[in-house]
């Protein structure tokens, strides 16, 4: 049983942990089981009381869980009044059975992104059971463990396309044949692995993303027949923001003529330049100094959430969400 809070709060604490656990006790009139106070220890502590469980065992937990398992299918996003607030629903699954998975705002983020797949493998932590659902705390975490895996296209079969796209021919109107009701479709071309490959979106929905030459787009749940790809209700289309990211601005601090910039778990070295182009600032008023202007900005973001870009390690973009 290594390695669990218990031992962990114990090679720390040595000899004084019985002590310590009683002394937890008594300040709440010794109602406190010892299993209560050990985990209370453990979080003054950084110690994590997360237990790892599967999805069958998530049920009779009452306790903060982390999990892995694979995406089902991923539901519309969710919209609410204000345009800040959406949410997303998942079905995952793994070995001992399902389950339906809501991420929230920033979390939601990162499926609406493409960042989630259906087929792919994800890691949780943080996770509770709420109404029946799975949810993630806002200090929770949810990321890719591994891509889906890719198969070839067969025909009539359902897969997973990402690439770009080539050309987008426009949206067509056609006659439902049995019901002779005027729908709507978007045929494009997108590139994938070298091959160009037609897709034809049948009555995509009033919110579908704007899809435009050289977009990166994945393309979940298409059906590959007669040498084209078709989406239908079932099926899920996320142009990609390149490098993008999402975090919250912790600050900056101005060594020399570099700045550094703290963004979620992130760090960046910029030149002062670099710095003031990224802020929106072309140049600086005569009189006023680079870090001046820098700081005023920095302080006007702390503790903000932003949406930024990078790629090899170089801060391409920023922007304050909301």
């Amino acid at each position: 049983m290594e390695g669990l809070p218990e031992e962990k709060l114990a090679q720390l604490l040595g000899s004084s942990l019985d002590g310590e656990v009683q002394r937890k006790a008594a300040e709440f009139g010794g109602l406190l089981t010892r299993e209560a106070a050990v985990r209370l220890l453990c979080q003054e502590n950084g110690i994590s009381t997360e237990e790892r469980i599967s999805l069958s065992q998530a049920r009779a937990t009452p306790l903060p869980f982390s999990f892995s398992a694979r995406v089902g299918r991923v539901f519309p996003v969710q919209h609410f009044p204000g345009g800040h607030t959406r949410s997303v629903r998942l079905r995952i699954f793994d070995a001992s059975g399902e389950a339906t998975l809501v991420l929230w705002n920033e979390q939601a983020s990162l499926v609406e992104k493409g960042g989630l797949l259906a087929g792919d493998w994800m890691e949780c932590s943080g996770a509770y059971l709420r109404a029946g659902e799975i949810a993630i705390s806002r200090k929770g975490a949810v990321s890719r463990a591994a891509k889906g895996p890719s198969a070839g296209l067969k025909e009539g079969g359902i897969c997973n396309v990402e690439g770009t796209v080539e050309k987008v021919e426009g949206m067509r109107e056609y006659r439902d044949r049995r019901t002779g009701e005027a729908r709507r479709m978007l045929p494009f071309t997108v590139k994938s692995g070298g091959a160009s490959l037609r897709a034809v979106w049948w009555s995509p929905p009033a919110d579908a993303p704007q899809l435009q030459p050289g977009a990166e787009v994945a393309l979940e749940g298409a059906v590959f027949r007669d040498g084209e790809l078709h989406l239908n209700s079932f099926s899920r289309v996320v142009v990609k923001e390149a490098g993008g990211r999402a975090g919250e601005f912790r600050g900056i601090a101005l060594v020399g003529g570099e700045v550094a910039l703290a963004l979620g778990e992130e760090k960046f070295l910029l030149s002062e330049s670099e710095a003031l182009s990224l802020f929106g600032i072309r140049s600086a008023p005569q009189g006023v100094p680079a870090r001046t202007l820098l700081s005023i900005k920095a302080s006007a973001l702390e503790g903000k959430k932003v949406s930024y870009s990078a790629e090899g390690g170089r801060l391409l973009s920023l922007k304050a969400e909301g």
